[in-house]
């Protein structure tokens, strides 16, 4: 259900809300695996910038988009020995691009980019449950080098892309991003597509 969304000179403002049912596997001991019942209400808030500029070595874009994500959550477990909880998780996710357009006409363009995406969870992390609940609490970033080409059909437009990812950093602050080796990043990089689409009002 979408609460709201304007947007002006390449910058828009949305929002979401959505309830989502499902089961998730929980280990209660070494050996067994109990599912578990949950219920979720998820709040996303988002603000994007989509802005470019043409240069005599060609097109250059921005385009970025800063979340505030809230997952709060109903656990039932129909076992005795685990009990029910509830658990709340906000999250920032950050993500930007540097888009460089390799062609251009009227209706298709083609592009290349250099980005990362991140999801910072340990910024502020809040949870009401028993002692055998399991919450994992962490920040992730993820460089990556993407291309892509969009199609514009009036105001239908699609957008499929290949993702040249690196393997995700986890990490408690900024300071222990300098652990990390950026050629094994490399090494053990992830090839994933994509696919957008949608209509401009």
């Amino acid at each position: 259900m979408p609460l709201f969304n304007f947007s002006q000179s390449g910058i828009s403002l949305s929002g979401s809300s959505q309830f989502t049912t499902g089961q998730n596997l929980y280990l209660i001991n070494n050996d067994n695996f109990e599912p578990i019942n949950f219920e979720s209400r998820d709040y996303k808030l988002s603000l994007s910038i989509f802005r470019g500029r043409k240069f005599r070595i060609g097109t250059f874009a921005i385009n970025a988009t800063l979340s505030y994500s809230v997952m709060n959550a109903k656990y039932n477990s129909t076992n005795e020995l685990m009990e029910n909880f509830n658990s709340i998780r906000n999250s920032f996710i950050p993500q930007m691009e540097i888009w460089y357009l390799l062609f251009q006409n009227e209706n298709i363009f083609a592009y290349t980019s250099i980005g990362s995406y991140a999801i910072m969870q340990d910024l502020s992390l809040s949870t009401k449950a028993s002692s055998n609940d399991i919450v994992s609490k962490y920040n992730q970033i993820t460089p990556f080098f993407r291309a892509g080409l969009q199609l514009n059909y009036g105001r239908l437009f699609i957008n499929p892309y290949v993702s040249f990812d690196l393997e995700e950093m986890y990490f408690d602050s900024f300071q222990d991003l300098r652990n990390y080796n950026l050629s094994h990043q490399i090494e053990n990089f992830k090839i994933r597509s994509g696919l957008e689409f949608g209509i401009m009002f």
